[in-house]
């Protein structure tokens, strides 16, 4: 399902619009902030083999409310990543809303979007990093997304092989888990192993060893999917969302760099993923397949949600500028890392709905 193409559909509507649902954050509300060309809505994923005489791969069917409520009945679900598990999330609950409005709360760093009709939840947790960390020069907790900022600019201090204990033990309360995040490790560390400092990234630390961000990534990884692999009493499904590609032409996004397609890439065209993203996607592959017996063996179902390929060709998907109005962002002033909402992450949507139905 994740090998295939785009194909433009002249009668493709999204499930919602920035008037239909009031949970879409500023970043990702390319329709009120002007984007010239909505024609980036106009473009389904046909999987590989979709077309052949057996119908062997099949069609990625669109994601049907009615159906995934009927799978998710009784049930919840835990996001766990960064904005862009942020978007999955509002991509999600956006659709979901269409069919029955849900009640939202916070509580403890978990925000909830309850369904009370269907008996379902969805909850996301925010971290830049799936194990424990905190600022290198703040408090000894780690912070929330309201100093995204100071975590930005960094540097943070990760414990490579220690589970965030403030999100992992509630992954017994779900049925699904899913886990992301990895543009995060590219920012200024500090890593650690036990109590001892083992390296770092850009960090400014002198007499320290330098290791690549995909280092801290793979390993990362390789502790939250063996400790939920293991963990005593989660019997559910957790699940790995691969890495998004970002789509900076002409530069990065701190020296002009914009992406102003209006269209996804030409399926002849070769497309080359740029670095560290490769190194982050092979390393979550990599990671998994080592996860996987683990989980199997103790009755816990890993499933790979692999969109690094077909989101690789949609660099027309993104904000670009039209993520803010004028004077009135925060971050980052012409977007390519974020997906605009409605937009192609809604994909993931179909995906997921894929990895419920047990396909």
């Amino acid at each position: 399902m994740t090998r295939g193409e785009w194909v433009r559909d002249p009668s493709a509507r999204p499930h919602y619009t920035n008037a239909t649902c009031a949970f879409i954050e500023g970043y990702q509300n390319c329709m009120k902030y002007g984007k010239p060309s909505l024609e980036f809505l106009r473009w389904q994923w046909r999987p590989t083999g979709a077309e052949s005489a057996d119908n062997s791969c099949g069609e990625l069917e669109r994601f049907d409310a009615a159906r995934f409520f009927g799978l998710v009945r009784g049930k919840s679900i835990l996001f766990v990543g960064d904005s862009l598990a942020s978007s999955h999330v509002r991509s999600l609950v956006c659709t979901l809303s269409q069919v029955e409005s849900p009640e939202r709360s916070r509580s403890e760093g978990f925000e909830h979007w309850r369904f009370p009709a269907h008996g379902f939840t969805v909850v996301f947790f925010w971290t830049p990093f799936q194990v424990r960390w905190r600022l290198t020069r703040g408090p000894a907790e780690a912070v929330g997304p309201d100093r995204q900022g100071e975590v930005f600019a960094g540097p943070t201090d990760l414990h490579l092989d220690e589970p965030d204990e403030r999100w992992t033990p509630a992954s017994k309360d779900h049925d699904y888990v899913v886990v992301s995040a990895s543009h995060w490790f590219a920012r200024p560390a500090v890593y650690y192993r036990g109590s001892r400092v083992a390296g770092c990234h850009a960090c400014g630390v002198a007499n320290v060893t330098a290791l690549k961000p995909e280092h801290a990534q793979r390993a990362a990884f390789r502790t939250v999917l063996r400790a939920l692999a293991g963990m005593d009493g989660f019997k559910g499904t957790a699940i790995l969302r691969t890495v998004a590609p970002t789509h900076y032409e002409n530069g990065g996004w701190f020296d002009g760099g914009d992406c102003t397609a209006t269209q996804p890439a030409d399926p002849e065209d070769p497309v080359e993923m740029a670095e560290p993203d490769g190194e982050f996607y092979r390393a979550q592959v990599e990671e998994f397949a080592a996860a996987e017996e683990a989980a199997r063996r103790n009755g816990v179902r890993l499933r790979l949600m692999d969109v690094t390929k077909m989101m690789l060709r949609r660099p027309d998907g993104h904000p670009d500028r039209y993520g803010h109005g004028t004077g009135e962002h925060e971050g980052f002033d012409i977007d390519c890392l974020h997906w605009c909402l409605p937009g192609p992450i809604d994909v993931w949507n179909d995906l997921l709905l894929q990895i419920l139905a047990g396909r």
